[in-house]
């Protein structure tokens, strides 16, 4: 591959090169090179086995493989004219704007409005073309034609016609989609391993907090049986931010969000949000070691998530929509361990059957602080927290390595395409 001069740009010519290409590349409308059309318009009547029917979340998770169905009947029905099928490209188009995904398996499916298929032509390799959707400089045509002002914003199939792009000779298009497919498959193979090593750690905290997996001391000698305790004798229950108004808020002191305990088990301590506390102000300040929990959520299923403050130097408020627990001694229950623990669905279990409510659920300090769990005594604590630490640090690694390899790759796709 060569690399030519940046002022070839404005003639139409990458800046990255394969060696046997040269020439300048055509300027084309996506709607020159193939037919667009969207979906079914009317959200169907599903049924529990049938044909598959694809919406956004699937293009954008790029995962196919768990689908609502509808019948063969109306699958029928919708698919007369046009039918999706292996090498077809589906791009978001209502809401998520511009994601695609090719379709490169034999395919029996039915597709909501919110995507537009992109039918695979001769005039263009469908593996560049998927590619080049997700360029750079494809997102700007496609943004420039959204409409912004729209709940959920979308763009029209007219517009995504419209959309402007440069394209090689069909053997060039061909050694770029053959490269790139096997960047995406190295990217692909590190996900699958960050995929698996989270597996991995979720069957492993299983079977530590059922006891089916122990820890001997460094002697080799059985740790003791762990005891059962009320939460409420674990530690001291305190309240976040109270009498505040939006006024407060975007400027100040900093404090945990409801977001940053929802989001993971380890505060992120650069994502504080600010609040202003006056001097005769009585809240709490959270420390080293406390426990965070969310009170209220949407979804049963989401409330009493929890996070732990594991940075020193820091003492900041804690947002209204949660509470903290403070516990009697960092000797009783480590931090580390506490982090694993309370994201464990052992807990998981308990704190979701305390949820109350129709549209919005919550749950009940009293009733929480009844919630009991077995400890195990503090020196077998530090060796699950040190195990499952150290299977979390090679899951943020492989997760680093895939955020380098995407960056890699967006640094060549902008020099690959014009």
């Amino acid at each position: 591959m060569s690399q030519n001069k940046v002022k070839f740009k404005t003639k139409n010519i990458p800046r990255l090169r394969f060696s046997e290409f040269v020439g300048a590349w055509e300027e084309k409308r996506l709607g020159e090179l193939s037919r667009i059309y969207d979906g079914t318009h009317q959200t169907p009547n599903y049924v529990k086995e049938g044909i598959p029917f694809y919406s956004v979340e699937h293009v954008t998770a790029n995962d196919f493989s768990t689908t609502k169905h509808v019948s063969n009947e109306v699958f029928e029905k919708e698919n007369k004219k046009v039918r999706l099928e292996r090498n077809d490209i589906l791009m978001t188009r209502i809401g998520d704007i511009g994601t695609a995904r090719l379709i490169d398996w034999d395919v029996q499916a039915s597709y909501y409005v919110s995507l537009a298929l992109i039918k695979h032509s001769e005039k263009i390799n469908s593996h560049f073309l998927s590619q080049y959707i997700n360029s750079v400089g494809f997102q700007k045509e496609l943004w420039k034609r959204t409409i912004h002002v729209a709940f959920p914003k979308k763009i029209n199939l007219g517009e995504i016609s419209e959309c402007k792009l440069s394209v090689s000779s069909l053997p060039e298009q061909q050694k770029i989609s053959t490269f790139l497919g096997a960047v995406d498959d190295w990217i692909g193979n590190l996900r699958l391993q960050k995929k698996n090593l989270e597996v991995y750690k979720k069957g492993m905290m299983q079977k530590i907090f059922l006891q089916e997996v122990r820890f001997k001391d460094d002697k080799g000698k059985e740790f003791a049986k762990w005891e059962e305790k009320k939460l409420g004798a674990v530690g001291k229950i305190y309240n976040g931010l109270s009498g505040k108004t939006g006024e407060d808020f975007g400027q100040g002191d900093p404090y945990i969000a409801y977001k940053q305990i929802f989001d993971s088990s380890k505060i992120d301590v650069s994502k504080f949000a600010l609040v202003e506390i006056k001097k005769d102000e009585k809240q709490n300040r959270a420390q080293f070691g406390d426990i965070f929990f969310t009170t209220s959520s949407e979804t049963p299923h989401e409330v009493g998530f929890a996070s732990v403050l594991l940075n020193k130097d820091v003492d900041p408020y804690l947002n209204s929509f949660s509470f903290g627990l403070r516990a009697n001694s960092l000797k009783e229950l480590d931090p580390y361990f506490a982090r694993f623990l309370f994201r464990s669905s052992i807990y998981r279990k308990q704190v979701i059957k305390l949820a109350q409510g129709s549209t919005r659920y919550n749950i009940s300090k009293v009733e929480f602080s009844k919630i009991k769990l077995l400890f195990p005594f503090f020196p077998e604590q530090q060796k699950i927290a040190e195990f499952l630490t150290s299977l979390n640090s090679l899951i943020e690694s492989k997760q680093q390595q895939i955020t380098q390899a995407e960056t890699w790759k967006k640094g060549l796709m902008q020099g690959l395409f014009v």
